[in-house]
């Protein structure tokens, strides 16, 4: 096993060395090295420097850090020989924090982190209400919680968990209605509904029938009507309930449907099919993403196709209108409103981010740039984002005017987030943090950030 760096080491300190030395050899390094100070170069030590404080200056942590390096547990004293009993200080805590994420200057300032406790968080969403924010997170083991933020001050309100009755999957993503009232979560197998105040399971759905491929594959919307009906809508794989049916025929179309909370768990209503290939034509198509927009009015999709004139699969953005009426009125007939060819299929990978009202979707393009599509407009733009390993992660403003770009592909971008002004294509802001980033996503002009350690970091 690789033995961990030396903290000790990095701060400069002796390893029986107390909370007031551990302190000052802390401050004169983020005097040093803090990248407002010492520019982008000192960057990477300031993580360094980070690290180790966050460990060393936790009392359990460092009791484990210890050990880990050849520490001497002495259980007669329930503590480890040669170190001084290190207490908590809630005045220390306050104050160095912030300092354990900073950034340059920019739009963004920091708030209070959210400890979570729930191990490594695999989706995270936010909603902006009338008092705050609400911040949801899922973990691997199909959990999660929920906290209020009022004035820079979050509470836990409720924590949530998957119907133990399905097959225990991770939640990989996450959606509030408008009003922060319900959450939805799924990931491949399954997807469930919650009330955000309590807790309390409304309503799952077993996805296995539709052979989900990925979690981005699907989309939800929730809305609560003003007679107080709760709908659920989603954007599944198309399915046939011809038996014969090949299954090749499901990446080719959508299923647009309704559920009413309360209804038969099995109940899917209103439904809208979106078939991008004619099912007899043998030419390969398949969708690779789905989102729905928050009114429910408009599909986009992500596919890759064979297409006229072209020798190699081609990506492809379609931006359905689910509202389009037939000739003589009677139920919608969604109507391609706009079909762009975004680049070769295989250059287009995800993540994928796409804007509530489904007008921007973002996504990697041959691994070191970001590609920006316009719905509306047909156009797309290029951000230089640099090389986007495969725990990179993505968020886009609901606005569009902002794009947050967390690489995580080497030691030098672990932790950094890079917010791109979208209008002007540049680096508006850079937000260092000293864990790996596992999550984002923006609530209005808040973006909040889930980190490998449990912690939650909303930026504001």
């Amino acid at each position: 096993m690789d033995r961990p760096e030396n903290y000790y080491a990095i701060l400069g300190i002796p390893i029986d060395a107390d909370s007031d030395m551990l302190k000052r050899a802390y401050r004169q390094l983020a005097r040093r090295y803090h990248p407002d100070l010492a520019g982008p170069e000192g960057a990477i030590e300031m993580k360094r420097i980070n690290r180790a404080y966050a460990v060393l200056s936790d009392p359990e942590k460092r009791r484990s850090y210890d050990t880990v390096i050849g520490g001497v547990i002495d259980l007669r004293k329930k503590g480890f020989t040669g170190l001084r009993p290190h207490t908590f200080d809630p005045a220390e805590h306050v104050e160095f924090s912030g300092l354990n994420i900073f950034s340059t200057r920019g739009p963004f300032q920091v708030g209070p982190p959210i400890n979570s406790a729930l191990g490594i968080i695999s989706a995270l969403q936010s909603v902006k209400i009338v008092n705050g924010v609400l911040v949801a997170a899922g973990s691997l083991d199909g959990k999660g919680a929920i906290w209020q933020i009022i004035h820079g001050q979050p509470t836990m309100i409720t924590s949530i968990a998957a119907d133990p009755a399905l097959t225990l999957e991770s939640l990989r993503e996450l959606r509030f209605s408008d009003a922060g009232s319900l959450l939805a979560g799924w990931g491949r197998l399954n997807l469930h509904v919650w009330d955000t105040y309590n807790g309390s399971l409304l309503w799952s759905y077993n996805l296995l029938q539709r052979s989900v491929s990925a979690h981005y594959s699907l989309d939800m919307t929730l809305q609560v009507m003003p007679e107080g009906k709760r709908i659920v809508s989603m954007a599944l794989p198309y399915f046939t309930e011809d038996p014969r049916s090949p299954s090749a025929w499901g990446v080719r179309g959508t299923d647009v449907v309704n559920h009413e909370v309360g209804a038969a768990a099995t109940s899917l209503v209103d439904p809208l099919s979106c078939i991008e290939e004619g099912m007899e034509n043998r030419r390969f198509w398949a969708i690779r993403m789905r989102a729905l927009s928050q009114n429910r009015h408009t599909l986009v999709t992500l596919s890759c196709a064979q297409v006229p004139h072209e020798q190699q699969q081609m990506g492809i953005v379609r931006c359905w209108d689910l509202t389009t009426k037939g000739r003589f009125g009677g139920p919608a007939r969604p109507q391609v409103a706009s079909s762009i060819i975004v680049g070769r299929c295989e250059d287009c990978t995800p993540p994928y981010t796409i804007t509530p009202d489904a007008r921007k979707i973002a996504f990697v393009y041959k691994g070191n740039s970001i590609r920006l599509c316009d719905t509306v407009t047909g156009v797309y733009s290029e951000y230089a984002s640099g090389t986007m390993g495969g725990t990179a992660r993505l968020a886009i403003s609901p606005d569009g005017e902002w794009l947050a770009v967390a690489r995580e592909d080497s030691e030098v971008n672990e932790g950094v987030i890079d917010i791109w002004s979208v209008d002007t294509n540049q680096v508006i802001q850079k937000l260092y943090h000293p864990w790996q980033i596992s999550a984002l996503h923006f609530a209005e002009k808040q973006l909040a950030v889930a980190l490998t350690d449990g912690t939650i970091h909303v930026w504001q």
